[in-house]
């Protein structure tokens, strides 16, 4: 070995020689991208000096992507080459290898940093993704990291995001992203709408939160066009356009309704009705699909009060069937946090179950057994004493006696405000009621919900539309 010439001091009977470190160079494919706080470690170094051998391979690369001969590039080591250089020494232990793969460089420098947790979500997704554009497979990467196959193909399903925005996730200390929540965002097969959900997050939870409801609309799509298939056997046609916004007017008659978050049915019922009078679908809300026909034109005119009260009816149902969407997504969100245990940001659990406590008493809440087992089951009632009914129960028990305090105050708190009607008589704003919505949302925000539409907000707050005549 030229001992001068590739910048080596001395070598030892173990093979450890000691390089300068201005001849050592950074791996420019290291995983680990941000090499963190090195001044303890530093100050480590002056007393003690580095205690433990780098490895490196023979040769670099610079900037502009080029081999050279001449140089070391680290393999392992790289925060102690760098502290060691803040230190101020000027050569360190060293390991040469030698004919080691671009792809195994990849994967030793993996396998280190990720099993002392020395690589963020986005720093081990993209090694992951370096190791697979080398050849390596999802079977391979796995044996040579020690990582489950499934981690990895979730790794890779990471690594497809937009790596800035992933990136900006990461650094923001009020996000608190974690990969419980990125495998929520994986369900959803367009990228790029990925992309989006994750760019709108405001909140890990809220990124779960979004990634669900974008996960659910998917499938509400899939069951309106296996639905318009079915109708389009049946000799059902579609609506006219601007009949989903006409659901409460006196145009049309609803014949059947099938709520699109089930699963589908094999027919729509209306087969037969269809062959004797002109049948349409139509979806309203993006939630429900409905069969609806013409209503018959009555002979009378209705007076100006008439049409009054039927204008304010027709606003109050309009108001009801919004609620009985946020309801649902409210639900649909408390059942997430408890499935996944969210905490609430910048307030203690005890402040939220204070706030928790005065919606309840607001609602005028009943802690009944019924609502706590609708939101489990579904059910309002299950026996103990039917033999057929007896695992049912014990299972509905078993996951009820699972949840924490705070998330039973949060269902029951969720059922008391799916009753407070938000519009009074004559269809305006019944402030009380906004006012108990509010507090219950701006608490559920604190665990990352929002509404899916801005709408639902205007409502809760009374400045919607609907709230005013004419």
């Amino acid at each position: 070995m030229e001992i001068n010439k590739k910048g080596v001091s001395r070598m030892d009977d173990k093979g450890i020689v000691r390089i300068a470190i201005e001849n050592i160079h950074q791996h420019p494919d290291n995983p680990r991208k941000d090499l963190g706080d090195l001044s303890e470690l530093s100050e480590s170094i002056k007393k003690k000096g580095v205690m433990q051998n780098l490895t490196v391979i023979p040769g670099h690369w610079d900037e502009k992507q080029e081999w050279h001969e001449e140089g070391y590039t680290l393999i392992i080591g790289h925060r102690r080459c760098s502290a060691a250089k803040m230190a101020g020494l000027k050569e360190v232990p060293c390991r040469i290898v030698d004919g080691m793969s671009k792809k195994d460089q990849v994967a030793t420098m993996l396998e280190e940093n990720m099993q002392r947790n020395d690589l963020t979500i986005w720093e081990q997704a993209n090694g992951f993704q370096m190791m697979l554009d080398l050849g390596e497979t999802e079977e391979s990467i796995a044996e040579k990291t020690g990582f489950s196959r499934t981690t990895v193909k979730h790794r890779l399903n990471i690594a497809k995001l937009n790596p800035k925005v992933l990136q900006e996730k990461e650094k923001d200390e009020c996000f608190q992203l974690s990969l419980k929540d990125l495998y929520e965002l994986e369900k959803i097969p367009d990228v790029k709408t990925r992309n989006k959900i994750l760019k709108e997050a405001t909140s890990s939870n809220n990124l779960a939160q979004k990634a669900r409801y974008a996960f659910a609309e998917i499938k509400r799509k899939e069951h309106e066009k296996a639905y318009i298939k079915i109708c389009k056997k049946e000799g059902i046609e579609p609506a006219p356009e601007g009949a989903e916004g006409e659901r409460y007017s006196n145009k049309w008659d609803i014949v059947k309704e099938f709520e699109l978050d089930n699963e589908v049915q094999g027919k729509t019922g209306c087969k037969t009705r269809a062959e004797k009078e002109k049948l349409f679908y139509v979806v309203y809300w993006g939630r429900t699909f409905a069969i609806i026909k013409k209503k018959e034109k009555k002979k009378k005119e209705l007076s100006e009060s008439e049409l009054k009260q039927k204008a304010q009816d027709k606003r109050k149902r309009e108001i009801k069937a919004m609620q009985k969407i946020m309801s649902a997504e409210r639900t649909d969100f408390v059942k997430l946090a408890i499935e996944q245990k969210f905490k609430p940001e910048n307030e203690k659990p005890e402040a939220v179950m204070e706030r928790l406590f005065n919606v309840l008493v607001e609602c005028g809440s009943w802690m009944n057994e019924q609502v706590m087992m609708k939101f489990i089951t579904g059910k309002t009632y299950i026996s103990d004493q039917i033999e057929e009914e007896k695992a049912e129960r014990k299972e509905y028990e078993k996951q009820r006696d699972k949840i924490g305090l705070l998330y039973k105050m949060m269902v029951y708190a969720v059922s008391g405000v799916a009753d407070k009607d938000l519009a009074e008589w004559n269809a305006t704003y019944r402030t009380s009621s906004g006012k108990t919505v509010m507090l219950l949302d701006e608490i559920l925000a604190l665990f990352g919900f929002s509404y899916s539409k801005e709408e639902f907000y205007k409502l809760a707050e009374g400045s919607h539309d609907l709230f005013k005549e004419g």
